[in-house]
């Protein structure tokens, strides 16, 4: 294509050495798409070095590279024309208003974008333009920010031929989340630094949510009878990758469910389940506490004010919460009640009962594996178009009704981790 200069931008010499998606799974994609089934699966990778230039004081940072895998009804070629035309990103990813090349060199392109998340609350307007030089391979996008909110990260999208029209999409990237620039987004992240726990798995569901919508255009709805949850089906073989993946890492292993419908009093309500493992090497017993609502207080200190409980029949209680989420600009208080029942001593069973959150329900368990334990989560949270005013200004986000709670179990699970 030759060299087109359309502004001042300069071309990045650059070599990524981003892991493969495939590194954990015998490079053998097939083995993934089985995991993943008709889920978006979020993983984390083994720390390794990684090239980063624009990091002018550590350009060789450790990174902890976080990968998503979907499967999609397509063939490879389909992806890769869609992953490869950057101006048809608007359109693709929800926020993105503008697409514009700065530079080209063969293979080699720098795209300036321009990112828009207008809110009800003025102060919460997130408007910022990012840049990042794509390097498009056989199978493969690489990208590396050049200018953006987090300043400093690299990823790699790749796709891999399963049969004719199916296709299994990843993507494996990293950022430095400790160097935040912007107003918002940086009093954000240091009104919560918890956010950083989250981010990673959020991203990632926020692109390959994206593609599959592009590329699945029929999404199936599965109905539940009352206190029913969505499964994730896995082998012997397959439960016993995912413990190994979280037990190597010491991150947890995440399972994004296509939507449920849910049976409430009024009518039945759409749920995005997340299902959540992560190994701990403590016993059940050591760990039973966490399935207790006032232990809650002690992961969230921050932002949980105070939990009143109120003991029931049948070992089952009632808790009333009230939290103030401070984000730098503006704090945010709500409350809201939830009901436990206890299948046994080291689970539980929740759902929202009343106050400003109507719909959340999950499951908490942790199951004996190897010599410690697995913990399984399965959570489904949704803020609905009549909540206060200042919660409702999160419909806001794109994916509202899944990515909180993709990032809240992964903030859960690493909680836990860390007072353990």
């Amino acid at each position: 294509m030759g060299m087109t200069s359309i502004s001042h931008a300069k071309i990045l010499t650059w070599k990524d050495n981003i892991p493969s998606s495939l590194s954990q799974f015998q490079n053998n994609p097939e083995q993934l798409a089985h995991l993943a089934q008709d889920k978006i699966v979020i993983y984390t990778l083994p720390a390794t070095k990684t090239s980063l230039p624009t990091l002018k004081t550590d350009p060789n940072p450790i990174a902890n590279f976080t990968t998503a895998a979907v499967v999609v009804p397509v063939s490879p070629s389909a992806v890769e024309k869609t992953i490869g035309n950057y101006a048809e990103y608007v359109g693709l990813y929800p926020t993105l208003k503008s697409a514009k090349i700065l530079e080209r060199s063969g293979n080699i392109t720098q795209v300036k974008y321009k990112v828009s998340i207008p809110t009800p609350i003025p102060v919460l307007n997130f408007n910022e333009d990012v840049t990042f030089q794509h390097q498009l391979d056989k199978n493969s996008l690489a990208s590396i920010v050049i200018d953006a909110p987090i300043p400093y990260g690299v990823g790699k999208i790749e796709w891999f031929r399963l049969a004719e029209n199916k296709t299994l999409i990843t993507l494996t990237q990293w950022g430095d989340l400790n160097h935040p620039k912007g107003f918002v987004f940086s009093k954000i992240m240091n009104a919560v630094p918890e956010a950083k726990l989250g981010i990673p798995s959020g991203t990632n569901t926020f692109i390959l949510e994206s593609l599959r919508k592009r590329f699945s255009a029929n999404t199936k709805t599965t109905t539940l009878s009352a206190g029913e949850f969505p499964q994730v089906y896995l082998s012997p073989a397959q439960l016993e990758k995912v413990s190994q993946l979280s037990q190597n890492t010491q991150h947890p292993v995440s399972f994004v469910h296509l939507p449920s419908s849910v049976p409430y009093k009024h009518s039945n309500e759409n749920l995005r389940f997340v299902t959540t493992y992560q190994y701990y090497s403590q016993s059940p017993q050591q760990l039973q506490k966490w399935t207790q609502p006032n232990a809650y207080k002690m992961l969230f200190p921050r932002q949980i004010k105070s939990i009143k409980t109120t003991a029931l029949e049948h070992g089952s209680q009632d808790a009333e919460f009230k939290v103030s989420v401070g984000l730098g600009v503006i704090n945010i208080p709500f409350h809201f009640k939830m009901n436990f029942n206890y299948p046994n001593a080291t689970s539980n069973a929740f759902y929202a009962n009343g106050g400003d959150l109507k719909y959340i329900k999950g499951t908490t368990e942790f199951n004996a594996h190897a010599k410690g334990t697995l913990l399984k989560m399965v959570t489904a949270m949704k803020i609905d178009e009549k909540a206060p005013f200042l919660i409702r200004a999160a419909r806001s986000l794109p994916y509202h009704d899944v990515l909180p709670t993709v990032g809240g179990n992964v903030v859960f699970a690493e909680k836990i981790k860390a007072k353990n």
